[in-house]
């Protein structure tokens, strides 16, 4: 597996409230929450005509790790994982990471 992995501090941030509104980025850039290979994560695009995007949201103690990447490829036959890093791709591994910039945003004025 290649992902992006970004950690965020949420010590004394309300967990339940918190991911409501990741929950509400997540739904409002077009991802979907959907099972991928025994995880949960978000995926947005079929792969038809673009990457496939992903994002994964895990909570451990006061921490948020928000891991992303693309994959190329038809529906379920998609290719291999990619980081967020590296020029194959560029247009949607920017976009992926966008989301990941609202999301470490929210959480870092969220009171």
């Amino acid at each position: 597996m290649s992902r992006t992995i970004i950690n965020i501090s949420i010590k004394g941030k309300e967990q339940e409230l918190l991911d409501k509104e990741i929950r509400n980025i997540l739904i409002a850039d077009d991802y979907r929450e959907i099972d991928y290979n025994r995880e949960v994560v978000w995926k947005k695009g079929t792969g038809l005509m673009t990457a496939m995007h992903y994002i994964k949201i895990e909570y451990s103690n006061d921490m948020l790790t928000v891991s992303g990447w693309v994959q190329i490829g038809l529906g379920s036959v998609g290719g291999k994982e990619s980081s967020l890093e590296g020029f194959s791709a560029k247009i949607p591994k920017k976009s992926v990471k966008n989301t990941i910039e609202k999301i470490r945003t929210v959480v870092e004025s969220f009171h």
